[in-house]
């Protein structure tokens, strides 16, 4: 079926403006677009070339909608996405709710939908990480070791301002001011709470390598706009054959590997034009045979839930649900 009448929940954030351009230049057979965001209402949301007002979310009518689509927002209720999933339509959701149930799919490029109207969106890191490792044998993985290095993208408009203007005073010589992050990014790195970011990755590349791998992360805010940077140690549970993993890694237009004609080393810089997932430093691990590391660099917005969403709905179109 086709979904002619969406919400979207966060709109006026990054991915959520991310999100309505990608829905209007797609061919999913969406007419209308209703826009809703956390203290926004009476502001406007771009949708296929007009303005669309925002509203609060509490004013939201799930009968009048085929398709709820949820992106992080701040201040946002949880209890939203159950009444959609009560209404009976397709939801999609990507603020962690639904994840944490069972019964729901967790949703990646890559994956077959197994059935029913509500899924979980994948975070970015997750997504990427899940999709190189998809390219082992299954079963290969027993363990996998996260360093992630976040852009202040993921805190939206307000990292990227942060950023902007902390270093423009730094630099001028001048203390910055007080910062939505809590604390200064320019020039800085910030560890982030286990109990957030890492265990939303934990948890959703649980759910997609399955309950037998045994996942651990580290999360860090960078001073990067865009562009996340992941350090992996996998355990298999067998040596893994480095060099059948790199041709099909060279095979698969999803990703790129590095060094290559483009640039030596992987770096947010390179992600510049190009939606590809990049590998670098693929190599067996110095102490222990059957492990090996790479980094893998990622565009943490237009790879990331957004991609996932329409890639989604294509499948979901294409099953009649």
């Amino acid at each position: 079926m086709a979904f002619k009448r969406v919400a979207v929940f966060g709109a006026t954030g990054l991915e959520g403006e991310s999100l309505l351009e990608a829905l209007s230049e797609s061919d999913l057979g969406i007419e209308s677009a209703s826009v809703f965001a956390v203290d926004a209402e009476g502001e406007t949301a771009m949708f296929k070339g007009r303005p669309v007002g925002v509203k609060a979310p509490t004013d939201a009518d799930f009968s009048a909608v085929d398709l709820a689509i949820f992106l992080p927002e701040v201040g946002s209720d949880p209890s939203l996405v159950d009444d959609a999933c009560d209404a009976g339509i397709v939801v999609l959701d990507a603020t962690d709710t639904l994840a944490q149930r069972d019964d729901v799919q967790v949703f990646c490029e890559g994956e077959a939908v197994v059935g029913g109207k509500c899924f979980a969106i994948a975070d970015a890191p997750a997504s990427h990480i899940a999709a190189l490792l998809k390219q082992l044998p299954p079963s290969t993985v027993s363990r996998v070791d996260v360093s992630l290095a976040q852009a202040v993208s993921v805190a939206g408009r307000d990292g990227i301002e942060a950023l902007a203007a902390e270093t423009a005073r730094l630099l001028g010589g001048q203390t910055p001011d007080k910062t939505v992050l809590g604390q200064q990014i320019a020039f800085n790195v910030l560890p982030q709470p286990a109990d957030r970011a890492a265990a939303e990755l934990e948890h959703n590349l649980s759910r997609l390598l399955g309950d037998g791998v045994t996942i651990s992360a580290n999360v860090m805010m960078v001073p990067v706009f865009y562009g996340h940077t992941i350090m992996l140690r996998v355990g298999c549970v067998s040596r893994p054959d480095l060099a059948e993993l790199k041709a099909g890694l060279s095979a698969d237009s999803r990703f790129r590997l590095f060094p290559n004609d483009d640039a030596e080393q992987a770096s947010p810089v390179c992600l510049q034009g190009s939606e590809c997932i990049d590998i670098d430093q693929l190599n067996y691990d110095r102490r222990e045979e059957t492990a090996f590391r790479c980094t893998v660099v990622g565009d943490n917005l237009r790879k990331g839930a957004v991609f996932n969403i329409i890639e989604l709905l294509k499948n979901l179109i294409k099953i009649n649900i």
